[in-house]
């Protein structure tokens, strides 16, 4: 999804680093300050978060993966392509798909709509490409967030995964909340004030303290565990 990278297993330094991976500066730093993230940094090695060159895609990507487990979603999205019958499906694929096609995929009928809302704002170039990169999160996330069927979670995705912002917190994630407090001894899903106070040490690289614990627990960010509210 979004072009994210999972956790790698090559050679790392001394401060459980390679030297051949795009964020070590800023991983560095967050070892320096959480000795807890240091050792998972040492189990799963380098971030190899990269951003995706495909914004169109990486937004249907993540409406694909809303409220699914890892499993379903993947093979719903394999699904997905098969029927576009390309790799990289255009705004005006999905525009001029059947939804008889695209439900047939596993795409469930709410989606089908939130994919269309979504293509139509890429047609209508709504959309601001390129320069996508000068505007700040929180204008990205309120332009996402007038389409149909994308809400925050599905926003700060792709902030992460299409855009690699590096102070992102997704704080909808329950996964995310759970994996953060198996590793500090709390519960993630109702313990804030410690939530907080462990990601915040993370600033302003969160994003990167993220990925870690999506990596260590081996899943990837899901809006199954966001809450239900078509994000």
């Amino acid at each position: 999804m979004m072009g994210r990278g999972g956790p790698t297993h090559n050679r790392i330094t001394t401060m459980g680093l390679a030297t051949n991976t795009r964020y070590v500066r800023e991983t560095e730093v967050l070892v320096r300050k959480d000795r807890i993230l240091r050792e998972v940094v040492r189990r799963v090695g380098p971030c190899t978060l990269a951003p995706s060159k495909d914004h169109f895609l990486a937004l249907a990507e993540a409406i694909l993966w809303q409220q699914l487990s890892w499993k379903a979603a993947r093979s719903i999205h394999v699904r997905f392509l098969d029927v576009l019958r390309n790799s990289r499906p255009r705004p005006v694929d999905i525009v001029r798909a059947p939804d008889s096609a695209l439900s047939k995929a596993g795409v469930s009928r709410q989606k089908i709509g939130y994919l269309k809302a979504l293509a139509a704002f890429f047609e209508e170039k709504r959309f601001p490409g390129r320069t996508i990169h000068r505007f700040a999160d929180d204008e990205i996330v309120g332009m996402l967030t007038e389409i149909n069927g994308i809400g925050i979670w599905t926003a700060e995705m792709f902030l992460i995964f299409g855009l690699n912002r590096l102070d992102v917190f997704p704080a909808g994630d329950l996964g995310l909340k759970k994996a953060i407090g198996a590793h500090y001894g709390f519960d993630g899903l109702r313990d804030a004030r410690r939530l907080e106070a462990v990601t915040a040490r993370w600033r302003p690289y969160r994003t990167i303290g993220a990925w870690y614990m999506w990596s260590s627990a081996d899943s990837a960010p899901l809006a199954g565990e966001a809450p239900r509210t078509g994000e």
